[in-house]
């Protein structure tokens, strides 16, 4: 097998990790609800081992807490937890945008203005749009800041709280609707990056943070 072909077997334990993982970003599983090696064993036809493993990796991931004489109980989405993982979310965006702005090609930018103004126009018309489609797109966005920067540092630090990120778009695209907000607030730091204009780019990216980590805290705050 050439070297640039390898590709890392998963291992039981990694099959158990992501799939209660996606239990836990998708909703499916929520905060408060207990986790038991014999059920998750008995549904993935594993052994409690493997699935040990995963649960101890979700734990120290903070997804999960491990409470004595009962479990492991799916942590509850917190005001704490979004205030810190946005404080370096910005942080990390930020950053990032410095090197990749002059790397994001024309083609990218023109292809997601696209289908954002799309959205804009199905909203007009009062037409249905999913919620998985809109944070792709949101995600689409983001990662297209991340991806181009030149800096691997601050990708692998994303890529540890990514689905942790997941989890709270998930939860705000339930509990919310600011569809045409935040495809507005999207559109304007695409236009400001297709002119390269890195401070005005940065100062809408940070805006836009700020602004959904205030509408996810304030429903936060009513549950």
């Amino acid at each position: 097998m050439e070297k640039g072909n390898y590709v890392k077997k998963q291992t039981l334990s990694d099959k158990a990790y992501f799939y209660l993982r996606d239990l836990i970003v998708s909703g499916d599983v929520k905060g408060g609800e207990l986790l038991t090696e014999k059920k998750i064993g008995e549904k993935l036809n594993m052994s409690r081992t493997p699935v040990k493993r995963a649960l101890t990796r979700l734990e120290q991931e903070g997804y999960l807490k491990s409470v004595d004489g009962v479990g492991n109980i799916v942590r509850e989405l917190s005001v704490k937890d979004l205030a810190d993982i946005y404080e370096l979310r910005i942080a990390l965006e930020k950053i990032a945008i410095k090197s990749s702005i002059n790397n994001i090609s024309d083609m990218e930018i023109s292809k997601l203005e696209n289908d954002l103004k799309d959205i804009l126009e199905k909203k007009q018309n009062l037409e249905s749009i999913s919620s998985e489609y809109l944070i792709r797109k949101d995600e689409e966005i983001h990662m297209l800041i991340l991806e181009n920067s030149t800096n691997d540092y601050i990708k692998g630090i994303y890529s540890n709280i990514k689905s942790q990120i997941d989890r709270y778009q998930q939860e705000a695209y339930t509990l919310t609707d600011t569809t045409v907000e935040s495809t507005e607030f999207h559109l304007e730091i695409l236009d400001a990056i297709k002119r390269r204009n890195l401070e005005e780019t940065t100062k809408i990216l940070e805006e836009h943070l700020k602004w959904s980590y205030e509408v996810l805290v304030k429903e936060f705050i009513k549950l």
